[in-house]
């Protein structure tokens, strides 16, 4: 294995444990106070996914920033010895669609095409 790939390999666990870490602070305090805590959580997916969608020259590093998100989210709403952090109520409805509709819209968003390279030449201005 090259080491370009093995570094690949590397962001994109670094990535996911990153996308983890913010997927429980999103959940533990998407209730802190309601509706805060959860538009807050929310702007925070968004704005990772988004950033990494810019990064990244194609979507997997976005997707595996967001699979860390979800995959936290779907342990701490498990049930972990019968208590509950997501709560069966709207505020836990639109943090668990909230975060899916982020993942979607911004893994299917067009990538924008580059912008051109400087090539030295100055644009005619009429005057000069």
């Amino acid at each position: 294995m090259t080491r370009r790939r093995l570094a690949g390999f590397g962001l994109l666990a670094l990535t996911g444990v990153v996308g983890v870490f913010i997927g429980v602070i999103t959940t533990l305090h998407h209730r802190s106070f309601a509706p805060g805590g959860l538009i807050l959580g929310l702007a925070l997916v968004a704005a990772w996914g988004v950033g990494l969608r810019v990064l990244g020259r194609n979507r997997g590093l976005a997707l595996a920033g967001l699979i860390g998100v979800l995959a936290a989210q779907l342990v701490l709403s498990a049930g972990v010895g019968g208590s509950f952090i997501v709560i069966a109520g709207p505020l836990g409805y639109a943090l668990t669609l909230g975060v899916v509709l982020i993942g979607v819209l911004v893994l299917a968003w067009p990538r924008f095409q580059a912008a051109g390279r400087y090539d030295g030449n100055r644009p005619n201005r009429e005057g000069e």
